[in-house]
């Protein structure tokens, strides 16, 4: 392929973010801009376009089958599970997606997220602007905060996000556990990496940042939540998946975790009639912990980088968190 005569497309460029990506990639040949989701036949757009750029947008057999042009797909993201890596290959397309672009701005909406519900500060505001400032002044009871101070941290995905809220969590005063993840070799020694059983056991606040593999998909399922304290709390900052929601729904309307906050959904969005939509002890943002602007600039440099890479026959091709 030669510069400036490709045709790129980006398929879903609602789910990207407000950044100019136009300036950027026009350069590189005829430049097209889509807002597909998964339930359009995405394979009939990728007929005659060499190069894709893509948040969510799934990619599998079908759709490679139908790219007779496609060499190059550049991902807006670190995640691939939602491309079929064989049917790739097999059809001899390139996947190239970016690593530790959001480190920072993911370990900061999970700092967000454990401060928000040890204190309750959303709670908090809204309880007051209905008039009851003096009753939760009297009613510590009621409506006292829990302290960082000596709490335990137990961390599942300790990839550069893990080891950022690590950092971040030790400057709090709190204890951090690291969860090995079960059926996983581990080479490296890391002091503070325990059993998954032994984390859940002591943590106070379970914080997921692994990615979606076999292994972890579902494993925080009802059995496992049930082995740690009524009082704990789950944060995913990872994928969907790896937490069964229908055990999640029923862990938090039976008091056996005290609440959850996500990022991140088995379906995104999630559905209408979504259960854990209905509960007070459940927090969750549209899966935008990566899209802070500093991490935009970051992950589209690197993205362009990854094409001018594959220009010059030297793109590595797929990074790990």
């Amino acid at each position: 392929m030669e510069k400036n005569k490709l045709k790129i497309v980006v398929l879903d460029r609602n789910a990207i973010g407000p950044f100019k990506l136009k300036e950027k990639f026009s350069k590189y040949g005829e430049y097209t801009e889509l807002n597909l989701t998964n339930d359009d036949d995405v394979g009939s757009y990728l007929k005659d376009c060499e190069v894709v750029i893509l948040n969510r947008i799934r990619l599998g057999k079908k759709e490679f089958e139908k790219a007779s042009n496609l060499k190059l797909v550049l991902l807006t993201g670190t995640g691939y599970n939602h491309i079929d890596l064989v049917a790739a290959k097999e059809h001899g397309v390139t996947i190239a997606n970016v690593a530790n672009y959001s480190t920072n701005s993911v370990a900061q909406l999970t700092l967000t997220f454990l401060l928000n519900e040890l204190t309750r500060v959303e709670k908090l505001s809204q309880e007051v602007k209905k008039g009851k400032w003096s009753e939760i002044s009297i009613r510590m009871d009621k409506y006292y905060h829990t302290d960082t101070e000596d709490k335990v941290l137990g961390i599942l995905g300790y990839g550069n996000i893990g080891k950022k809220v690590e950092e971040y969590a030790k400057m709090l005063g709190m204890e951090v556990m690291i969860a090995k993840i079960p059926g996983r070799d581990y080479l490296d020694e890391v002091d503070n990496r325990f059993t998954l059983d032994e984390v859940l056991e002591k943590c106070d606040v379970l914080s997921i940042h692994a990615p979606l593999t076999d292994l972890t998909k579902n494993l925080i399922n009802l059995d496992n939540m049930k082995k740690m304290k009524n009082s704990a709390i789950i944060l995913n900052l990872g994928r969907g998946p790896i937490i069964n929601e229908d055990d999640l729904y029923y862990a938090l309307k039976n008091g056996i975790i005290a609440s959850a906050a996500t990022d991140v959904m088995v379906e995104e969005p999630p559905k209408k009639n979504c259960k854990l939509l209905e509960l007070d002890n459940f927090t969750v943002t549209p899966h935008l912990a990566w899209k802070s602007s500093k991490s935009l600039e970051r992950l589209f440099d690197s993205i362009e980088n990854n094409l001018k890479l594959f220009l010059e026959n030297k793109l590595v091709g797929l990074e790990s968190k």
